[in-house]
């Protein structure tokens, strides 16, 4: 009877544990901007999304930047010839784990979970009036709008956000660099 009982508590334990750490996950998913889609939901296309972004920036949807409205937002071929002719610094507004992972060649981390702590080093090698252009992982990543208007708001003058971003970036099979380790 004894064995029984303490199987069962065991069982019920284990069930509790799982359903706790499922919860977790999938809590920790829903609010991670780069997390795993769990329902396919009719989204819009792409256009309108990126109309709907570049709308969003060139208005500002902080009240307390308005210069926010002169950002620009560029395609993947405005990125790449900027690239190309090697015009501007990108800067990638994704987390430090995902710039030092990998990313577009040459570009600046420069998180926008850890702004505050690492805008003095940015500040201190990049002049206020160079060309930035400005990166997260897709045209859903809000992350690159948040970096621009912040350096619009400390005096930078020539910023423009890549919306596609590192997806885009990757798909067209760019040059990257990092330390990402294939299985």
């Amino acid at each position: 009877m004894k064995e029984k009982q303490a199987a069962g508590s065991i069982v019920l334990t284990s069930i509790i544990i799982t359903l706790a750490v499922s919860g977790i996950g999938l809590v920790f998913n829903m609010i991670n901007p780069n997390g795993i889609t769990l329902v396919n939901s009719s989204s819009p296309p792409l256009v309108e999304i990126a109309e709907a972004k570049q709308d969003k920036v060139r208005e500002g949807s902080s009240g307390d930047v308005p210069a926010a409205r002169e950002i620009e937002v560029i395609t993947l071929l405005e990125a790449k010839a900027f690239f190309e002719r090697g015009e501007g610094f990108f800067v990638d507004a994704r987390s430090e784990y995902k710039y030092y992972e990998l990313h577009i060649s040459g570009a600046l981390s420069l998180s926008a979970s850890k702004f505050d702590s690492r805008y003095e080093d940015f500040s201190d090698v990049i002049a206020k009036d160079a060309l930035l252009i400005i990166y997260c992982h897709s045209i859903t990543c809000p992350y690159s709008d948040i970096v621009a208007r912040k350096l619009r708001g400390l005096g930078y003058t020539n910023i423009k956000v890549f919306a596609g971003g590192w997806v885009e970036w990757l798909q067209a099979r760019y040059p990257v660099q990092g330390f990402k380790v294939d299985s």
